[in-house]
């Protein structure tokens, strides 16, 4: 974590947080899934293998950006709800 540039392959995470591979690839998985990490090809003796990192190299910077996607996804749904709210009102008008 000191290194956040630096891209870790799973079986580093495991060993480091002295855990197993599925439960690091659960939590991967969410954070993939916040886009706060990044896959990336990674270079291990001689081997190109998934790595990942935290993106931008700046959990605060990935974090913003997550930030602003929910609030994108937000207003995008309550502009649905509102739509939705007028195509109701309309029919029971008319």
């Amino acid at each position: 974590m000191r290194n956040v540039k630096r891209a870790w392959l799973v079986d580093e995470l495991a060993a480091h947080l002295e855990t197993t591979r599925p439960t690091i690839y659960r939590h991967l998985n969410k954070l993939k899934s916040m886009d706060v990490i990044e896959e990336m090809e990674v270079e291990r003796d001689g081997q190109a293998k998934k790595g990942y990192r935290i993106r931008y190299g700046d959990l605060r910077k990935a974090w913003s950006f997550t930030e602003a996607n929910v609030e994108m996804a937000m207003e995008s749904y309550r502009k649905t709800i509102d739509h939705f709210q007028e195509l109701v009102e309309k029919e029971a008008r008319g």
